[in-house]
């Protein structure tokens, strides 16, 4: 991260809320209250993902330099999609992430970490020009078309696989409950582990797939366990679980039913420590790519959205969608 400040006169700032993530359900009063008459911030709550483009428009017209996202991972794929999809912005706005949702992965990796409330009063203290020390990181953002409703889409985390299953799991018995955070996926994930040792076959049952990466043009069929394609440095709890050495900007990593001691193994893949066992050989993968194309038929995830996808209609093909400044601000 660079600790310099690109904007040090008092940016205006164009906050969109999303009423319906988990910690606005109840906290929204408190963020509008903290950023009521602030000159330099303009708040839009967008009741529906349609109102995004308009909000970004209108944000836009009124010169706004610095995007707030307040809401969940879904929320900011749906503002990604919309940003770099829809182009309202002749100059695209740098970003700052807000831990309004209920994982938080994006927020806890690019944005500002801790209670809703604090983080907003950060950043509304940094545009009144009252201190907090912001830093800047450029990300790239993952662009996914092939879908079977033909969208193209934004985001920072894909996933299939066991995945699904773990997300489906943890909203189930974990979310359903109020239990958010980091706490509930991981959970929801050393069950799955679980299950995918015991052969369990709500975890274990393996998700069939052809891959290529860049111009490689063979994918033969694959039984995978996992796959995942992030621009993400770490995921929920500090995890890291891709160890490519190639230069590519898309972390893919991806697990095989063949895979040998896998609950052994496991937290080391986890740590980006594979050690000498974790090797292609075993059903380990993970690779740094330019693009990816995947043939699959059944449901992936963006940022915790599910979406269709269908052998019949071609590919999914991942590739670099465009690269967003993130800012985080410090106390």
């Amino acid at each position: 991260m660079k600790p310099y400040d690109p904007y040090p006169s008092r940016p205006k700032i164009g906050l969109l809320t999303n009423p319906h993530s988990r910690r606005n359900r109840t906290r929204l009063p408190a963020v509008n209250a903290i950023v009521a008459n602030q000159p330099n911030i303009l708040h839009r709550i967008t009741e529906q993902p349609q109102q995004i483009t308009d909000a970004l428009r209108a944000f836009a017209a009124q010169g706004v330099q610095v995007l707030a996202i307040n809401g969940g991972d879904g929320t900011t794929a749906e503002v990604f999609t919309a940003l770099l999809g829809e182009r309202a912005f002749a100059t695209l706005p740098a970003i700052i992430l807000l831990p309004g949702g209920t994982t938080n992965v994006n927020a806890n990796d690019v944005g500002l970490h801790g209670r809703l409330e604090r983080a907003v009063a950060r950043m509304t203290r940094w545009a009144r020009g009252e201190g907090g020390t912001p830093e800047h990181q450029a990300r790239p953002i993952l662009r996914i078309t092939g879908a079977t409703h033909g969208a193209a889409l934004y985001g920072m985390f894909f996933g299939a696989g066991s995945i699904i299953r773990g997300i489906e799991y943890c909203q189930d018995k974990f979310h359903a409950r109020g239990i958010g955070d980091s706490i509930g996926p991981g959970l929801a994930m050393a069950r799955v582990l679980w299950g995918m040792f015991r052969n369990d076959p709500r975890f274990a049952t393996p998700t069939s797939m052809r891959i290529a990466l860049n111009d490689i043009s063979d994918a033969p069929p694959r039984d995978l366990l996992l796959m995942m394609v992030t621009t993400l440095d770490h995921l929920i709890m500090g995890m890291r679980p891709y160890w490519g050495t190639e230069t590519g900007a898309l972390h893919c990593t991806w697990i095989e039913q063949r895979a040998q001691s896998l609950l052994r193994l496991f937290p080391s893949v986890l740590r980006d420590k594979p050690g000498v066992r974790v090797t292609p050989e075993r059903g380990y993968f993970s690779h740094n790519a330019r693009d990816i194309r995947l043939w699959v038929d059944g449901t992936f995830t963006l940022d915790g959205d599910m979406h269709p996808a269908s052998t019949e209609t071609g590919p999914l093909s991942i590739s670099k969608g465009g690269e967003l400044e993130f800012i985080c601000i410090g106390s």
